[in-house]
């Protein structure tokens, strides 16, 4: 039963990431699991110093947590799903000895969990780092979606010519998207970091390391079904053998709770059937195993205490606000996404046009796996709004289309002499010809017809940085001035205040190039004929 529930649950995700599109209906969440995550949630409550009504899902698994026990590692985890089942394909027939260290293994998740809280109080979001449904949406995002994606390609490719043989022309033509993003490398050895770990126990990631599992492991006991084990026992151990978390000490009567994640898997093997899950008020057995110390809990304190500071106190921050990073349209205050932002890759993954990557150091370590736009690769498409839609914590505005129109990520900026226009005085009509909105004409300068940005129409999209002819870097780039980021109230209201325009190309722009290229040539004015004689006796 626990099998299929996962494989019922991991398919859920799995579907969810699929229907992440521009085509996503406002009905359905696609980020419910990452709304559901109570680590992710407390972390950008806390980072952001206020209530974020999609983080107030969590509620569901810290209510179900309270009331069952620590049941949603054992059954609803995604990434312990993926963990069970490449541990059954790749390690199954492994013999494993086990660990020495195994409580002070233990503390480290919870050591973990106290920086990452401490850390968002302080204003820093860390959470991401290693929160499982997380860690798993960005894998998702970065290496499993392309690499699928390329899969589709190859086999529509080798069965093309079978497609036009039956005359099937939609089939034939039929190609997917291919996106592409940076640091796929680094997100696949994380993820197969964690489960090369499974070589040394099962489960190595959810018994040490996860900070999520910490957190739910602090109310496990608090639950009304807890493990039993009756008179019967006769102590064979293979409870304690095949117990995925080592929930069970030397003694197999006994049972650490905070580490039991409701599996029932040492009731499925017991011979004597003696051991069972009934429902009890008393919280019963062991609380916790966990000996942080005190010398402990201080350096996790201090460690969430200094990584805070440093976040911001680093040589990286001076490249802070000193890069041209565009955000997604709708993004709130760049202070307050930062700490919001829970860099799951959602809007990433659900972006039409793949021009959202991730940070690198160009917003210092504190926006690091943060979007941004890279709008050379690929421009935003005007009639998608999704990446709003998908934002589990809201760092990113959902916006209507219109909405998200008048929100300016940036101006585009001509680099004269870069461009083949001002700089070499050729041909090219590019920039202008791709401008949804109007923002780049002609204007006669020093006898020559050249290309100029109207601020006020442009509202970023990074169409003509994108289309560029210009080998390398691209002659016009959009920066970040005059962008608009609001965290409430409208942007529609916003730019009529600032009187900008932001409507639809009407092709009026529009000229019939000479031989003489953009050169304005002078007309010679007709010179004026003398007036003619008039016969005597007309006026």
């Amino acid at each position: 039963m626990r099998t299929l529930i996962q494989a019922l649950s991991l398919s859920l995700f799995s579907a969810l990431f699929v229907f992440a599109t521009y085509r996503l209906p406002d009905w359905l969440p696609a980020d419910i699991y990452l709304r559901l995550d109570p680590l992710l949630g407390i972390n950008a409550v806390f980072a952001a110093r206020e209530v974020i009504n999609r983080a107030l899902w969590s509620l569901v698994i810290i209510g179900t947590t309270l009331l069952v026990g620590r049941f949603f590692c054992a059954y609803l985890c995604p990434m312990g799903a993926s963990i069970d089942f490449l541990d059954l394909l790749f390690f199954r027939k492994k013999r494993r000895q086990g660990l020495k260290l195994e409580t002070g293994l233990r503390r480290v998740k919870y050591l973990l969990l106290i920086v990452f809280i401490v850390a968002a109080l302080t204003g820093l979001s860390l959470a991401f780092l290693m929160d499982p449904i997380a860690l798993l949406t960005r894998f998702y995002t970065f290496f499993v979606y392309p690499l699928a994606v390329t899969g589709i390609n190859l086999i529509l490719d080798l069965v093309r010519p079978l497609f036009q043989a039956l005359g099937w022309a939609t089939l034939s033509h039929l190609h997917y998207f291919q996106s592409v993003y940076y640091m796929s490398a680094i997100t696949l050895l994380i993820f197969g970091g964690i489960i090369l770990l499974n070589r040394l126990v099962p489960r190595f990631w959810c018994r040490y390391l996860c900070p999520l599992g910490a957190f739910l492991s602090f109310l496990s006991p608090l639950g009304l079904f807890k493990r039993r084990v009756s008179e019967a026992c006769n102590q064979c151990l293979k409870c304690q053998k095949n117990c995925p978390m080592g929930a069970i000490p030397d003694d197999p009567r006994r049972t650490l709770l905070p580490e039991c994640i409701q599996c029932r898997t040492c009731a499925n093997v017991c011979p004597q059937n003696a051991i069972t899950f009934p429902a009890s008020l008393s919280l019963g057995g062991e609380y916790s195993q966990v000996d942080l110390s005190r010398r402990g809990l201080v350096y996790s304190l201090a460690g969430g205490l200094t990584i805070g500071f440093l976040a911001t106190q680093n040589p990286f921050t001076l490249r802070q606000g000193r890069s041209k990073l565009i955000r997604p349209p709708g993004a709130i205050p760049e202070s307050e996404f930062l700490r919001t932002c829970i860099r799951c890759g959602e809007c990433m993954k659900s972006c039409l046009t793949n021009t959202l990557q991730p940070c690198l150091w160009e917003s210092g370590f504190s926006g690091l796996w943060t979007p941004k736009m890279d709008l050379r690769l690929f421009p935003c498409d005007q009639n998608c709004n999704v990446c709003g839609k998908v934002c589990p914590t809201q760092a990113i505005r959902s916006l209507s289309l219109e909405e998200k129109t008048h929100a300016k990520v940036g101006t585009a900026v001509l680099r004269k002499e870069m461009c083949l226009v001002w700089a070499q005085n050729k041909l090219c009509l590019i920039c202008d010809e791709i401008c949804p909105y109007n923002a780049i004409v002609f204007r006669p300068v020093e006898g020559y017809r050249r290309p100029v940005v109207v601020a006020s129409k442009c509202n970023g999209c990074g169409f003509c940085e994108q289309r560029c002819p210009v080998k390398g870097e691209s002659a016009i780039v959009v920066v970040p001035e005059g962008e608009i980021r609001l965290k409430e109230g409208s942007y529609v209201k916003e730019a009529k205040k600032l009187q900008l325009e932001f409507k639809p190309d009407p092709g009026d722009d529009k000229y019939i190039v000479e031989d003489s290229g953009f050169k304005i040539e002078k007309r010679k004015t007709p010179k004026e004929k003398p007036p003619s004689k008039k016969p005597k006796g007309f006026l």
